[in-house]
């Protein structure tokens, strides 16, 4: 069960970051989806994601999905409002569905704070907030910065930071079932990252 085929989502209407590894020596597929524009209706954006989702299932028969959790509506800030909220539990929610219909062993949300602070390390990702906070902005910028900077690491030349959130929730998940993935098997110690603590 450790090592089932997974996919990893990072959920967003105008771009969904998607990881697919199969397991054992496999290479890690990935990419992104345009699911809707300020034109499309909530409906149409979900019945996109379901397509999608089929026709990569077709493709990769992944058994385990993995998505990030929508963000709380206590910390809504920057250009996130009620809508993308509504949004994004939406293709949450139609994520966990697509599991149940398709009979997936595997469906679960993660949390953003949980496999970013795995993935770039916990002092970048402090470090990252604090100089934000000190600035009065956003880190959000910073953070996917330094989650492309650590995708490239391992290998990996996401095109966006979507694609990068998607490897990096990947990576989380496949830890957090303990299996060692050929792009960690040579990783003796984390490189401190540009944008981190110094």
């Amino acid at each position: 069960m450790s090592n089932l085929p997974i996919i990893a989502l990072d959920l967003s209407k105008r771009s969904t970051g998607w990881a697919v590894w199969m397991g054992d020596d496999s290479p890690v597929s990935y990419g992104s989806w345009e699911l809707g524009s300020e034109y499309t209706t909530r409906g149409q954006t979900y019945a996109k994601l379901h397509a999608n989702l089929l026709d990569l299932r077709a493709l990769s028969r992944f058994e385990a999905l993995y998505f990030e959790e929508p963000i709380n509506p206590n910390k809504l800030k920057g250009h996130t409002n009620i809508d993308t909220l509504r949004v994004l539990s939406g293709l949450a929610a139609h994520a966990e569905s697509f599991g149940h219909a398709m009979g997936l062993r595997i469906v679960q949300g993660i949390n953003i704070d949980s496999w970013r602070s795995a993935f770039i390390g916990r002092i970048n990702s402090s470090a990252a907030k604090a100089k934000a906070k000190a600035a009065g902005k956003s880190a959000t910028d910073s953070l996917k910065s330094l989650t492309i900077e650590r995708c490239r690491q391992l290998g990996f030349n996401p095109r966006t930071t979507d694609e990068a959130d998607a490897l990096g929730i990947l990576d989380y998940c496949v830890s957090m079932r303990g299996v060692t993935p050929p792009w960690r098997t040579d990783e003796v110690l984390q490189p401190m990252m540009a944008g981190g603590a110094r």
